[in-house]
């Protein structure tokens, strides 16, 4: 029980902001190890469990009127007050509120600053700057656009497949894969229609490449004025 309570208390807000940070599409270059993972859990507890703490402490000094709550400033006092059932639900319930809205912060207002300013001093170094995102999977395939792909495989006669994606892996899933739509439709339509491609992604390992056919070449492609 003494671990669970000191799970809620003390990693559990940090879990939280890490996950809400992830969920918003800012994720590591790699997957973090167990060790790894619980260092930035107890480093984001800080920030999460001081802006929970100071909302708690604001409630409870107002409503002094009502009741005689105690303030919780200390570790001491926090330790002291998590075993009362009702202080460890809004303590949980404000550290959910709590992490999300600094996770939104990061993820929307600093994080492109942050990349920004680690960029600067990549280039005073001659290093070649960071992209938003942190893999070339996340900036090609996930990104909230419709594209339109051909995948084959380097140095075979076999016959590639082209279609619209409309799901693919996310981030660290052990596989990498794309499903693809209306495959029959575009195959005809890159054929018959010259489409313009905008990107090549070669995947050394698997020997596979992917080819994304430029957005605005395909929408031109399907009008029906457009000639064959």
């Amino acid at each position: 029980m003494e671990n669970f309570i000191g799970t809620v208390v003390f990693i559990l807000p940090g879990f939280l902001m890490y996950f809400w940070i992830q969920s918003f599409g800012v994720n590591p270059v790699v997957k973090h190890t167990a060790g790894e993972f619980t260092a930035i859990a107890a480093l984001l507890w800080l920030p999460t469990s001081f802006v929970t703490l100071l909302l708690y402490n604001g409630g409870i000094y107002v409503s002094r009127f009502f009741g005689n709550a105690d303030i919780v400033w200390s570790l001491k006092d926090l330790s002291s007050k998590s075993d009362n059932i009702l202080f460890l639900v809004v303590f949980m319930i404000l550290s959910v509120v709590v992490s999300y809205g600094m996770s939104w912060i990061w993820a929307v207002k600093v994080y492109d600053k942050y990349i920004k300013f680690i960029n600067k001093v990549r280039k005073k170094r001659n290093v070649a700057p960071f992209s938003m995102n942190p893999s070339v999977w996340d900036e090609i395939f996930l990104k909230d656009d419709s594209q339109v792909v051909e995948i084959g495989k380097l140095n075979s006669d076999g016959e590639p497949i082209i279609g619209c994606i409309s799901k693919a892996s996310r981030t660290f899933e052990p596989e990498r894969y794309l499903n693809l739509e209306d495959i029959e439709f575009f195959t005809d339509l890159v054929k018959n229609r010259q489409v313009a491609v905008s990107q090549i992604l070669y995947d050394t390992k698997a020997g596979t490449y992917i080819k994304i056919f430029d957005p605005d070449d395909i929408e031109k492609a399907q009008s029906p004025n457009s000639s064959s």
